[in-house]
């Protein structure tokens, strides 16, 4: 995973292992070689569960 800005301060606080609930998007991970066969979450929240 990878956090970029202000979607950082949205894991503090969490655990390893500890279960969230995710919003956001899924989004081509790229558009060349085998990128364009991955995909990946754009993570808009994360909110524990635990």
């Amino acid at each position: 995973m990878v956090l970029v800005g202000r979607k950082a301060e949205l894991i503090q606080g969490l655990k390893e292992g500890q279960n969230v609930r995710v919003a956001g998007f899924l989004s081509r991970a790229g558009y060349k070689g085998e990128a364009r066969d991955r995909v990946q979450l754009i993570a808009e929240t994360l909110e524990p569960l635990d």
